[in-house]
């Protein structure tokens, strides 16, 4: 079966019933992504948070030791750093993160993650990566290391063409 995209769509197991978004890829991404990021946001949610959002911040400035500003954070997370303020807010008021001062410009904060945050961390990445294995059942495990690196072959694609 050709698609209307210039290229070929797999043959379909007949098992899947036929609807108008089955054979549309962006729906499908759509909808996947829909029930991986709902499932992640109920892990979240029971953890404290509000959401997937707070935990990728939350995860990104008590991993790896780099001092990020939030500007930096919003960019690389793909989060508009107006939404992110008030992110922050609330991890801060809820004794997750603290914001230090730039050492290079007093303007600039740098959010850290405290002892608590990096629990919440650890304890929301366990109970995270439940939810997706879950979610994931369908796929042979086999096949789930191609299809993540599939899919970072998009996002890495996406970030170079912006």
């Amino acid at each position: 079966m050709s698609d209307r995209y210039h290229g070929s769509v797999p043959e379909r197991d007949n098992r899947v019933p036929s609807s108008p978004g089955v054979d549309d890829l962006t729906w499908l991404a759509y909808r996947a992504a829909h029930a991986l990021g709902e499932a992640f946001n109920k892990v979240a949610r029971e953890a404290g948070l509000a959401d997937l959002r707070d935990w990728l911040v939350l995860a990104l400035v008590s991993g790896d030791g780099t001092r990020r500003t939030q500007l930096e954070i919003a960019t690389q997370l793909g989060i508009d750093k107006s939404t992110l303020v008030p992110l922050l807010d609330r991890l801060e008021r809820g004794g997750l993160i603290v914001r230090a001062v730039s050492e290079r410009d007093r303007r600039v904060r740098i959010p850290q993650a405290t002892p608590a945050g990096v629990k919440v961390v650890e304890k929301v990445a366990i109970a995270r990566d439940a939810a997706i294995n879950d979610r994931l059942a369908a796929i042979p495990p086999s096949q789930r290391a191609s299809f993540h690196a599939m899919l970072w072959s998009i996002v890495e694609n996406a970030a170079r063409q912006s």
